[in-house]
């Protein structure tokens, strides 16, 4: 569990250690899934599932349409600012033993 204020961007302890999670798990299971919930599932879990993308790649607009497309009213203006502003360490830029990108 990682609460953070419904609405409002992850603290950036959060940011770490979903990211260190998630560098963890893939290297460790390559080609596994991660789900990822809140309790409305239209902001805190969009948002991190969104900076996973972008440390692996993604534009932030690709990554917002990519979520919108699949969650339909994902994201609040102050979350779309913060990742619009967030500035990627492609922390996720490794591939798998197969060549693949480890956020899918």
């Amino acid at each position: 569990d990682w609460p953070f204020d419904d609405g409002a961007p992850p603290p950036s302890q959060i940011v770490d250690d979903w990211l260190n999670l998630l560098k963890t798990k893939f290297r460790e299971e390559p080609g596994c899934c991660v789900a990822v919930h809140c309790v409305a599932g239209l902001g805190r879990a969009p948002v991190l599932v969104a900076l996973a993308l972008i440390e692996c790649g993604m534009k932030y607009e690709d990554a917002v349409q990519f979520i919108r497309q699949k969650r339909r009213g994902a994201f609040n203006s102050k979350q779309l600012l913060y990742l619009e502003k967030y500035r990627p360490k492609m922390r996720l830029r490794f591939r798998d033993a197969n060549g693949h990108c480890c956020v899918q």
